[in-house]
């Protein structure tokens, strides 16, 4: 009786553990993880000087941001996702032409707006 009463609660305890585990993202936690995405390709695509994978990420994190910041209610969220939208245009841009100096100065500018937006928006309580 004893181990049917332990094997019960451990049950309960995994799933419990596995609900919490499986907790569904937010559409702006996914948001942010597909343009982390982008990044990380565009960073490891320019090392490699795989330029029409840097094209490709940027054009996806282009459209996607110029989607969300349209429709942003937040002033300020709007204004620095709509830049990032410009910024990762002129990537594709500069990728077009195979300036990886260019491309990596507007990656770091895009850093920067991520980080002006997690510190007066998402950071700010």
């Amino acid at each position: 009786m004893k181990k049917v009463v332990v094997l019960m609660i451990l049950g309960m305890f995994i799933v419990a553990a596995l609900a919490f585990a499986a907790e569904e993202l937010r559409p702006s936690q996914k948001a942010m993880q597909a343009r982390l995405g982008w990044m990380t390709d565009i960073k490891e695509n320019l090392g490699t000087k795989n330029f029409e994978a840097v094209k490709k990420a940027s054009s996806e994190m282009a459209a996607q941001t110029k989607v969300i910041g349209d429709g942003l209610p937040n002033p300020l969220a709007k204004e620095l996702t709509l830049a990032i939208s410009d910024l990762s245009l002129d990537i594709l841009m500069a990728a077009a032409k195979k300036d990886g100096e260019t491309v990596k100065a507007k990656l770091g500018e895009i850093k920067g707006k991520c980080d002006e937006c997690h510190a007066k928006i998402r950071d700010k309580k």
